[in-house]
């Protein structure tokens, strides 16, 4: 490793719209905050930059009190002495769908640009993810795609990355340059308390590059000076300056755009890469059982970015005589991307935060309904045909309607009904008429809203009793919970469906259902955003934090031949010979100090009686044998993505079927208007490459590649 010769102070704000308080009480502290922090970029020269968390939300959130300061802030970024973005907000990633990850570097980088920023001043832009808890092996190509070639990562990283830079590599092959913030974004956020002398700074200055020693690989370092919430400190730039000789080493605050162009793009010799998603616990906590915590809220974002991305949008731009609703979908982006902020889409919140996500949530599907509504009665419209018009939202064709495309059948028709699935109980089991077994387990949580922890001693627990109630129906019943079941199969599904509501009258336990396997795999597929995933049977851990088995799975898992479906992101895992999912994580408080699976405090010990879960909660699920890989995407659409009806009542011009848009050979992200033309992202599920169409347009697709294709007008 490298002497620090040369440290870069970058004085930063990890800025959480809402987390332990609600947004109001954290609005009203951002606003002290950048009040007092707009005094000291007025009367330091020296106090050279401000780093604002790599997201632009927060400037919003602060000109909606003083708008008056707008031209300050201006002045400020164009000067480089502030930086904005390039995200919104720092989203989680395995939450929030492939196309929201998109949409929010694009709402970052139009904050920048509305400040006059549309590069850095001073270097390159950067993908700065310093608090999510892992990241997605589409990143890079993510970021790639944006001309973003740098990423700034803290959580995930495994302990074979023993240095400060790596090679961060896509599926697909695409690389960005990452900066490894091993030791946190606040290694110096104690250096205010060292400015009585020059001489006491520079001693604490001395021990944070011998710190940084250990995994330096060059020989100029970057020391974040802040934390959570932090403010500026006045008159740090003098004291450091007054410090630096005695140090010997030269000192001074910078930007991470001048810390990059510092270093330079390429790595030190020998730098180790890093291919696919970073989902370790080898330095930093992983924090990994928050894909269970508040599930209705995990399975509410799920349903409402396809709302948004899969029948809003696309139909707008392709269906004839409808108006781009721009002020609509960008007030519903504009919620989604709110709520996809880490700690408000984690759930590990107050509870008056998790109430606001849910009242967002309720303006997202209120803008969405009108504009499918309004779009669907002018595809309606145009029929010739009366009846009722069915639109497939899938690429591919569904129940005799093309895909992307719509069918009038005749009044009066209805599809054949979902049968009701033979059920018969054995011991603890709840045996499917195909052989499919199903099992379920409580098990007490004396964890947090991030970490599963069960007492000393305990173990999982059987059910009660588990009885047959009806045609497909069953009901499984705990000590202070039961779980109640109507699985139903369609005549055209590989699967059957499980729509189930959780019964919780106690708190602190965790519920899952297990659906057991014909052999035990070593490890699980899941999809991801824009990703098919191989996964093993146990993450990686560390004396932070103990290894866990748990992993989240965006809408489907699969372990020998069995497919594990939903609708959003859950908590999956595979024990042995069967997959299990978590049904419902009931726990009390934000973050608690000293847990067996977590000794580190994680948060505040805030009580949140709400995410205890008490009532009802409801889930669907589907379960599928002999399902393959290649055909995983395509039975969660089945699953996940309804055929919509409304009716039609002919006398139009248009024929009673037809399709608004060909895609073949690829898989389907998004939908949009952008100008007059609609732009249509597709994605590659494979690892080999492939052709797709899009329209008239032949796509040459890579392996695990992402293309966004624009359709010239007319639409």
């Amino acid at each position: 490793m490298v002497t620090p010769r040369r440290i870069v102070l970058l004085p930063h704000t990890h800025w959480d719209r809402e987390w332990y308080e609600p947004f109001p009480v954290f609005q009203a502290l951002l606003v002290e905050m950048m009040d007092a922090l707009l005094t000291i970029l007025a009367t330091e020269a020296d106090f050279r930059h401000f780093h604002l968390d790599g997201q632009a939300a927060l400037v919003d959130d602060y000109l909606a009190v003083r708008p008056e300061r707008e031209p300050d802030l201006r002045a400020l970024f164009q000067a480089g002495r502030l930086s904005i973005g390039p995200w919104f907000t720092q989203a989680d990633e395995f939450l929030c769908s492939g196309e929201t990850v998109i949409r929010n570097l694009e709402w970052g980088r139009a904050g920048a640009a509305r400040m006059g920023i549309v590069e850095p001043v001073g270097g390159p832009w950067a993908g700065y993810l310093p608090d999510q808890f892992g990241h997605i092996g589409q990143m890079p190509q993510l970021l790639r795609h944006a001309g973003i070639e740098r990423a700034v990562v803290v959580r995930g990283v495994p302990a074979a990355i023993d240095r400060g830079a790596f090679r961060w590599r896509s599926p697909d092959g695409s690389e960005v340059l990452t900066e490894y913030l091993m030791h946190g974004y606040y290694l110096g956020a104690d250096l205010h308390e060292h400015m009585d002398t020059p001489a006491a700074m520079a001693t604490e200055l001395g021990r944070t590059a011998g710190i940084l020693a250990a995994s330096a690989d060059r020989d100029t370092v970057l020391v974040q000076v802040g934390s959570d919430h932090t403010s500026p400190t006045t008159n740090l730039a003098a004291v450091v300056a007054q410090a630096a000789p005695a140090s010997g080493m030269e000192v001074g605050i910078g930007s991470l755009a001048e810390y990059l162009a510092a270093v330079g793009s390429e790595p030190a010799p020998g730098a180790p890469t890093w291919t696919g998603e970073l989902r370790a616990a080898s330095h930093w906590p992983l924090l990994p059982n928050v894909y269970a915590t508040r599930p209705h809220q995990k399975r509410r974002r799920a349903q409402l970015e396809a709302r948004l991305e899969r029948y809003a949008e696309p139909l707008a731009a392709l269906v004839p005589g409808v108006a781009w609703p721009a002020a609509e979908l960008d007030a519903a982006w504009r919620l989604m991307l709110w709520n996809a902020a880490h700690d408000s889409a984690y759930g590990c919140s107050h509870d008056q935060v998790a109430r606001d996500v849910d009242g967002r949530n309720a303006e997202v599907a209120a803008i969405c309904d009108g504009v499918v509504t309004r779009s669907l009665a002018t595809l309606a419209a145009l029929s010739a045909a009366a009846g009722t018009l069915r639109w497939n939202p899938s690429p591919f064709e569904r129940e005799g309607i093309p895909g992307l495309g719509w069918a009038v059948v005749a009044p009066g028709w209805t599809p054949p009904p979902a049968e009701p699935v033979g059920v018969h109980v054995e011991g603890e089991r709840v045996v499917l008429d195909d052989g499919t077994a199903l099992r379920f387990t409580d098990e007490d949580d004396i964890g947090d809203l991030y970490t599963f922890c069960p007492p000393d001693g305990g173990t999982p627990m059987a059910p009660v009793t588990v009885e047959v109630t009806g045609p497909g129906r069953a009901w499984v019943r705990f000590n202070g919970s039961a779980l109640e079941l109507d699985l139903t199969r369609r005549p055209d599904e590989r699967f059957v469906r499980i729509a189930g509501v959780v019964h919780n009258e106690r708190p602190d336990h965790r519920l899952c259902l297990w659906v057991e396997l014909p052999e035990a795999p070593d490890g699980h597929t899941a999809l991801a955003p824009y990703e098919v995933v191989d996964r093993p049977l146990m993450g990686e851990g560390y004396a932070d934090e103990v290894a866990s088995p748990t992993w989240p799975a965006r809408g489907a898992a699969l372990a020998a031949g069995t497919a594990l479906l939903a609708e959003g992101v859950v908590e999956v895992e595979v024990d042995g010979a069967r997959l299990g999912v978590t049904l419902l994580r009931a726990v009390g408080v934000i973050a608690r100090m000293g847990l067996a699976t977590r000794p580190v405090q994680a948060g505040p010990a805030v009580e949140t009686p709400d995410a205890q879960c008490l009532g009802e909660t409801r889930f669907a699920l589907g379960v599928g044998q002999g399902i393959a890989r290649a055909n995983l995407v395509e039975t969660w659409e089945r699953f996940a993505l309804s055929i919509l009806e409304v009716p039609a009542q002919g006398g139009g011009q248009g024929p009673a079927s037809g399709r608004l848009l060909e895609i073949a050979g690829a898989q389907l992200s998004g939908i949009r208007l952008v100008g007059d033309a609609a732009e249509v992202r597709i994605w590659n599920d494979r690892i080999t490459g492939r052709t797709a169409t899009v329209g008239s347009q032949e796509v040459a697709l890579g392996p695990a590649r992402i293309e966004t294709i624009r359709l010239e007008p007319p639409r």
